[in-house]
């Protein structure tokens, strides 16, 4: 009979794997930030029991639930056991997970990180640049953040000879909400920034006059993806519509 393991197993097969000497400065820099005492114990050592408050608990529920959507959560939980005890570059990525969860100021952002670690559960793979920079924005999303960022990708990007232009209609009513978000994007390298010029709106459109002139990089293009891909799972109260 396969051996059921649960999150703390996960944990002590992250330590196991990562604590050898080619790795372990990098593992001494997780567990710095996850406040340890003793790194050889596991980098979330007792998850569910010592390190996290409530709050953390109800977080990491939501991972698994990305984790596990559509699948077995049991399975899912011994596949991901095999696959950080699989390498230790695997071990550090999922380690690094954990504490963005821990650290994520909006839930939803757990499930999509869940969806993200499922992906490459699946298939045994890394993750991308891409991915691991969405990762980090991530980590400091708010939920408005998020709400924002999926209605400019929907609604407000234009094809210019640059890219894809956010480009605002006049007047726009909720401009300095969805330029804090625009700033989140770029210090988080979702976004990019160019010089502008007239004729860039693709569709012969007016846009509003700004400072600065976003466009949605590669990386803003994935996490739309995994959006999509949690807006059935993230929904724990509010309107499917959000």
């Amino acid at each position: 009979m396969e051996q059921k393991h649960n999150l703390t197993d996960i944990s002590n097969a992250i330590a196991k794997v990562i604590d050898n000497p080619v790795v372990r400065t990098i593992r001494s820099g997780v567990i710095g930030v996850l406040g340890i005492a003793h790194p050889v114990a596991g980098v979330v050592a007792d998850v569910g029991n010592n390190l996290l408050s409530e709050y953390n608990d109800f977080k990491l529920s939501q991972l698994l639930m990305g984790l596990s959507t559509g699948l077995d959560i049991e399975m899912q939980l011994n596949e991901l056991y095999n696959y950080v005890a699989s390498s230790p570059e695997k071990a550090v990525n999922v380690a690094n997970l954990f504490r963005k969860t821990i650290n994520a100021e909006c839930p939803k952002v757990c499930i999509i990180y869940g969806l993200i670690l499922a992906n490459h559960v699946a298939n045994n793979t890394d993750f991308t640049q891409d991915e691991l920079i969405v990762c980090r924005a991530l980590e400091n999303a708010t939920e408005f953040d998020l709400k924002n960022f999926k209605e400019i990708m929907e609604n407000y990007l234009r094809t210019t000879s640059k890219g894809n232009m956010i480009a605002f209609p006049e007047d726009f009513p909720a401009l300095d909400n969805f330029i804090t978000t625009c700033e989140w994007g770029l210090y988080n390298r979702l976004f990019v920034s160019h010089a502008f010029e007239w004729g860039d709106t693709g569709d012969g459109g007016g846009t509003l006059d700004m400072d600065t002139y976003y466009y949605a990089g590669k990386p803003a293009s994935v996490l739309m993806n995994y959006i999509n891909d949690a807006r059935q799972t993230w929904h724990y109260g509010e309107s499917v519509q959000d």
